[in-house]
């Protein structure tokens, strides 16, 4: 049960469960206290079978503004300072959200700065709305990307080219230059942006969870494989896949029947 006092809420509604940074005054700044809150939550989701897909989202009018840096100017140390707290041991990758084995979309409300863009960058795919805004502000504050995603997924992305003035220049983006660019996969009037999220989450909550999992794997897993590894990877898994199918079509016919035998069983008593 979450308490609403938590920064990180979870819900879970069948397939889909839904993460939500939670302090929409401040517009979801966080701290290493709350990175570890997330990934607590994303360890406990990622492990959830269930689970198909993710959906994380700030409360509010914001997705995350980044590191909570109010703190740190009235006498916080530079190590109270999100920096890499975001890497999460296991999983797909060495981020929280890749790292989780489930696809996850960001649905991008508002800001997403500094920490909040390089979360939103650890997702398969991003959904903003019209008034969301995305940003780099390192180079202004004389520093590095919080956590490395930025700096090494962004170039993958959008190109170096475009990466580079992102982070160079500091500045903020609108929803559609964040589309333009390859950042996002869609916008939407601001109004929209539940719906179509969650209608999406439920497109992609409709296959199979080892397929959604394993392409996800692959996908990382292929930024840094050589061509005929990956090849062989495929077809290693492939196989795995048609064992896969197998044991679902198995369990689902037992299920079937044993559903079927209860039924009869309930019927002949009833005769009687």
């Amino acid at each position: 049960m979450n308490d609403p006092e938590d920064f990180v809420l979870v819900k879970i509604d069948g397939p889909v469960a839904r993460i939500t940074l939670n302090e929409p005054a401040r517009l979801n700044p966080v701290n290493r206290d709350r990175i570890a809150q997330l990934n607590g939550v994303a360890e406990m989701i990622s492990a959830n079978d269930d689970v198909r897909v993710v959906i994380i989202t700030g409360a509010g009018r914001g997705f995350c503004s980044g590191a909570d840096l109010a703190a740190f100017a009235v006498g916080g140390r530079p190590d109270s300072q999100p920096a890499s707290g975001s890497i999460l041991n296991g999983g797909t990758g060495v981020w929280t959200l890749l790292a989780m084995r489930q696809p996850v979309i960001a649905m991008v409300n508002g800001a997403a700065i500094g920490f909040g863009f390089e979360l939103a960058l650890q997702a398969d795919i991003r959904v903003a709305g019209a008034s969301a805004k995305f940003g780099v502000p390192f180079g202004r504050l004389g520093t590095v990307s919080d956590t490395g995603a930025g700096s090494w997924l962004l170039p993958r992305l959008i190109g170096w080219g475009k990466a580079a003035e992102v982070f160079y220049t500091g500045r903020h983006y609108s929803a559609l230059e964040a589309l333009e660019m390859g950042l996002v996969n869609n916008v939407v009037p601001n109004e929209q942006l539940e719906e179509f999220t969650v209608s999406l989450a439920a497109e992609i909550a409709q296959n199979s969870a080892w397929a959604l999992r394993t392409m996800k794997r692959m996908f990382f897993d292929g930024l840094e494989e050589r061509r005929t590894e990956h090849i062989m990877q495929q077809f290693r898994l492939r196989n795995q896949g048609r064992v896969q199918r197998v044991e679902e079509g198995a369990a689902a016919y037992v299920s079937k029947f044993r559903s079927a035998s209860k039924n009869n069983l309930t019927n002949l008593g009833g005769d009687n």
